[in-house]
């Protein structure tokens, strides 16, 4: 009697699982432990109990939505994924596949819970890279989004916390400009007020910024500058900001790293910037260029005007504001003829005199 009823439980289970599996509900879950410390700022999370390891590195990722590239992605747009992968040999690469969620708490997930999944591409060349690219749904709510990426054999190879938001202005393909500094020389000591209209967001500032009217000071003919807010003397203005930073390279110049001090002397100097602000320039910037094989510069001044406007009071008789974009190179490119930077032509100091520098690595 006991064998019957054991024999029945067993057909009526496997009968059971049959339907729910014809109905699309099966049980198919990737394998991996997720973890709840996933996040961007650790990069690329690797399950502990992963049997691949094939993605090395989180190289970009960004959704374009007509002629638009947002960062962080938005919702409707087209989603594009690149990463690094180990080296490997054309017909031997393995299968990947990327699948978005929103819940991250879980052990395991359902392919069929996916909000978006798509297959990878992988391009070989010095290092081999693999793209993901999947239409994003136009519902999606502003949020913190689980892509969880998979072998062939549904084993977690590793994760990554990507913020996904649901409006095109919610998203920005905002760039660091970094550390522009405001110098002041005035003929005699000048009270004034200082302010920026930046298209984005500042995010560091020293002295203190007052969001109502920017800096109060008093600038004094020896470049010292005294906020009247707190009191002390300072060299110079500091603000650093995310905005929409001019990457086309319209006019630019390829330099070796190694040549980059000699041309930036050559081209500040020539844009009107006195010895202490060149030394300042180059020392905060060589750095991060020096060491490249190429680095591709461009001023493109006019176009950050726009994006970041000066305002001071009483209005200077002379205004210099010098910006800078640069991208490292690997290899030398040829700048096409008529878009070679030209070096800007004798640029005189007359009278009260507001200088501003710096720039952006894009």
């Amino acid at each position: 009697m006991k064998i019957r009823r054991t024999i029945a439980l067993i057909l009526t289970l496997t009968l059971l699982t049959a339907s729910l599996a014809s109905c699309g509900l099966s049980n198919k879950k990737l394998h991996g432990k997720p973890s709840s410390n996933v996040n961007t700022s650790a990069g690329l999370f690797h399950p502990e109990d992963r049997s691949t390891d094939y993605i090395t590195s989180l190289c970009t990722v960004c959704s374009w939505k007509g002629d638009y590239e947002y960062d962080p992605p938005v919702a409707g747009s087209e989603l594009n994924v690149y990463c690094g992968i180990h080296k490997t040999s054309e017909g031997n690469e393995p299968e990947i596949t990327l699948y978005i969620f929103k819940d991250n708490n879980r052990y395991a997930w359902d392919p069929e819970d996916a909000i978006a999944s798509g297959k990878g591409t992988i391009d070989h060349g010095t290092t081999d890279t693999i793209h993901f690219s999947m239409h994003l749904p136009s519902d999606m709510k502003t949020g913190q989004y689980i892509f969880v990426f998979t072998d062939k054999d549904d084993n977690v190879d590793c994760m990554y916390e990507q913020q996904i938001v649901a409006t095109e202005n919610e998203s920005t393909s905002f760039i660091s400009v970094d550390k522009p500094v405001i110098y002041m020389y005035p003929e005699e000591d000048t009270e004034a007020y200082v302010s920026l209209d930046l298209r984005g967001d500042l995010t560091c500032t020293y002295p203190q910024y007052n969001n109502d009217f920017g800096w109060h000071v008093e600038a004094h003919p020896d470049g010292r500058i005294t906020d009247l807010t707190g009191g002390r003397d300072y060299n110079y203005l500091y603000w650093e900001g995310m905005g929409e930073v001019p990457d086309s390279f319209d006019r630019a110049i390829c330099v070796r790293g190694e040549d980059t001090a000699a041309f930036l002397e050559e081209y500040l100097e020539a844009a009107g910037l006195n010895y202490g602000e060149i030394d300042d320039f180059i020392t905060y910037w060589l750095p991060r260029m020096e060491g490249n094989a190429y680095n591709l510069i461009s001023f493109p001044t006019e176009e950050y005007e726009q994006m970041a406007e000066l305002n001071v009071s009483p209005a200077p008789d002379t205004m210099i504001r010098v910006y800078m974009v640069f991208t490292p190179l690997d290899e030398e490119v040829q700048i096409e003829e008529g878009h070679e930077l030209l070096m800007p032509q004798g640029v005189v100091r007359e009278g009260y005199t507001v200088v501003e520098w710096g720039g952006s690595e894009v």
